[in-house]
């Protein structure tokens, strides 16, 4: 054992405090900023004991806080949170681009909690409780068995724990991964806030469903908010949650949200922004400071089910979406004719090969709405924008290290004009991230 004594002065990428000892660097977890710790440095992993508190800690509100590792922050107090991603996009744009000035401060949520709309819960096996439901501990298959999540929707959470009610009372069990028996995977809820439509989607082991009639009864029944119910059979031995296949239950197979004030359907597999409040915050950022002119023509890369373009058509002249996902393509269409909106053309293509076309058939594009993967976009799409050199760029991105990589590509012919942090996910290490880009 070998404990060292010292300072945190620093945070790396993922929000965990940087001890020094000489030439030794090491991550800690759940420090702060100044404070003083003990870390026993061959302990795996790593824990600190506080010396010295920062007067920016406080008790996090939850009761397995430090078993599950879904949240990060939720020790310290939020007003600091907003600082620290505020200070991580500002210190990544001055180092590489000597433009930490124009970053502006965090947007943060007036109550950080509650905010999620979707729902994913493990189910397992105990010998004394029958059947558990929780969230898998960091980096384990290890179910941390929970009744209420301080950052998920509190009517949800109360559903899941109904349906675990009604699974022990049908002596229905939970998939054991070991033993390849049992049927209850997972239990996804995705709700909408200001629709108040719900969806629950029972994630099972194979096809067979004994006594699933009776299920939807119960369900149907006991929670009053649920207005469809979906079977997704998933016979996988992998990590994915969703399988191929799906039955419809109940209901229609899907929800519908409201977002900036258009429609937007929701299905077990559609990717959804998961905090519908700040969503708004940030596309209306995006969209607000772009400049965008109403004779503008304007591109939706990455464009999923459409949300983005469809919100900013109002402004411009007309949209053309493109996204490599069959089913996401078919739900923008779909999310069109319901809204009402015809000016945004849909294409099933990868984004780079559809930019490269367009460039080479010498269209115009004045602006390019780009939200890529956490891995970022790559080479071969942005070399793609270069060709096309539309007037505007706005990069969205869920991950500003791997945002700052790709602007690097992009500096020879364009100049940041904007960086706007959005604090999409309260308590955790994530951060959001705008820049809006002009030609020079």
């Amino acid at each position: 054992m070998k404990k060292i004594t010292g300072k945190i002065l620093t945070y790396d990428n993922e929000f965990n405090g940087i001890l020094k000892d000489g030439k030794n660097i090491y991550s800690i977890p759940n420090v702060i900023y100044n404070e003083t710790v003990e870390v026993d440095v061959e302990g795996k992993p790593l824990r600190a004991k506080v010396l010295e508190k920062s007067t920016n800690r406080i008790t996090p509100p939850c009761e397995i806080y430090y078993q599950c590792g879904g949240c990060k922050l939720l020790h310290i107090k939020y007003e600091e949170q907003l600082k620290m991603k505020t200070e991580l996009v500002r210190k990544l744009f001055a180092d590489r681009f000597g433009k930490g000035n124009l970053v502006n401060s965090c947007l943060g949520m007036e109550k950080p909690c509650n905010y999620r709309n979707k729902n994913q819960v493990v189910f397992g096996n105990h010998p004394k409780e029958k059947l558990i439901s929780g969230f898998y501990a960091e980096n384990s298959h290890k179910i941390i068995p929970f009744k209420t999540c301080y950052v998920q929707d509190e009517i949800s959470d109360k559903i899941v724990g109904k349906i675990k009610d009604i699974l022990i009372k049908m002596h229905i069990s939970a998939y054991d991964e070991d033993r390849k028996r049992g049927l209850i995977r997972h239990v996804m809820v995705k709700r909408s806030f200001k629709t108040k439509e719900t969806m629950v989607v029972v994630v099972t082991a194979e096809e067979n469903f004994p006594g699933r009639s009776n299920f939807v009864k119960a369900v149907i029944a006991q929670c009053k908010e649920v207005t469809t119910i979906v079977q997704n059979i998933n016979t996988r031995s992998t990590s994915a949650v969703l399988g191929n296949k799906e039955n419809i239950l109940y209901g229609k197979g899907y929800i519908i949200d409201e977002l900036c004030g258009k429609k937007f359907k929701i299905s077990s597999k559609s990717f959804y922004q998961i905090n519908p409040y700040q969503t708004e915050v940030l596309y209306n950022s995006a969209i607000n400071n772009a400049g965008l002119k109403s004779t503008d023509t304007i591109l939706d890369a990455y464009s999923g089910v459409g949300t983005i373009g469809l919100i900013a058509s109002s402004k411009v002249r007309k949209v053309l979406s493109v996204e490599i996902e069959k089913s996401a393509v078919i739900d923008a269409q779909f999310n069109a004719k319901i809204n009402n909106i015809k000016n945004v053309s849909f294409f099933n293509d990868d984004a780079s090969n559809f930019i490269v076309n367009l460039a080479n058939r010498k269209e115009r594009m004045d602006a390019i709405i780009m939200d890529p993967p956490r891995s970022g976009s790559d080479e071969r799409f942005l070399k793609a924008v270069l060709k096309l050199v539309p007037e505007k760029i706005i990069y969205i991105s869920c991950n500003p290290n791997t945002q700052v990589n790709d602007l690097k590509l992009l500096m020879d012919k364009y100049e940041i004009k904007y960086i706007q942090p959005v604090d999409m996910f309260p308590h955790t290490a994530h951060v959001e991230n705008i820049v809006i880009l002009t030609r020079k």
